[in-house]
């Protein structure tokens, strides 16, 4: 990670306002940065390298407004062979710049049909339903909510949905089953995902203020009678619901 620090030192000469993690098919945050720096993964000393599709593997150095951003374009997983830790380096990373926040984003399955799809929801809450280190799910919350409100206003005032509820973390790769995905709902889960929650943890452990926003491509399986859920429909899902995403992420960015 040093190394990687090192390197990065080469192109970050401001402090920084905001870190962002972009989840699967939302990239398109990328084109309303400016005075963008774009590093590729593979540029990086030590830097680990993204292999899911939709994940494009770069680090961008911008400004939103006049606020200075890091946007990591790509994202690591526990299904990839990757340890929580591992995972938890671009966090680590980001901690030296000593953000006010981190936004962590994804796309996620929605598990309340009374919501829409590409609507999104900020996180309130997680569940662990991985069993990598329990017999049974554990739940954890925020330490601090210190930006949730001005989210929520920013998001209001420019008419965009956003609800709050549980995101729900799997190990993946596979989708849920319906059985899965019942039992996530009687137990709270409103999101269900395969990323997020390590970063999350890293952010509850170094003390950083973090937004967790996912987009919410698709309904959970057996919410829908016979639809399958096919990766490639949650990227082209994203892209589709991308305007409300970036619009929230700017607006709130600026109002730092």
């Amino acid at each position: 990670m040093n190394k990687s620090i090192k390197y990065l030192n080469n192109y970050i000469n401001d402090s920084i306002d905001a870190c962002i993690i972009l989840g699967s098919g939302l990239n398109s945050f990328i084109d309303v940065i400016t005075n963008k720096i774009i590093i590729d993964y593979e540029s990086i000393p030590e830097f680990l390298k993204t292999k899911v599709e939709g994940h494009k593997g770069q680090l961008i150095i911008g400004k939103i407004h006049n606020s200075n951003i890091i946007c990591a374009s790509g994202r690591f997983h526990y299904y990839e062979g990757h340890s929580f830790d591992k995972i938890g380096n671009i966090i680590e990373i980001f901690n030296y710049y000593n953000p006010k926040v981190c936004i962590i984003t994804n796309s996620s399955g929605c598990l309340d049909y009374k919501w829409k799809l590409g609507s999104l929801m900020l996180a309130n809450q997680f569940i662990d339903y991985s069993f990598i280190d329990s017999s049974s799910t554990q739940f954890y919350d925020y330490q601090t909510k210190k930006y949730f409100t001005q989210l929520l206003n920013i998001a209001k005032i420019n008419n965009i949905t956003i609800n709050q509820g549980a995101y729900t973390f799997t190990t993946g790769p596979v989708y849920e089953t319906a059985s899965e995905i019942q039992d996530i709902i009687n137990i709270g889960g409103k999101a269900v995902g395969m990323s997020t929650f390590p970063e999350f943890l890293k952010c509850q452990e170094l003390k950083i203020e973090s937004l967790v926003i996912s987009c919410l491509t698709n309904y959970g399986a057996g919410i829908l009678k016979d639809e399958k859920i096919k990766h490639e429909d949650v990227l082209n899902n994203a892209i589709k619901y991308k305007n409300d995403f970036n619009k929230l992420l700017i607006e709130f960015i600026k109002s730092l």
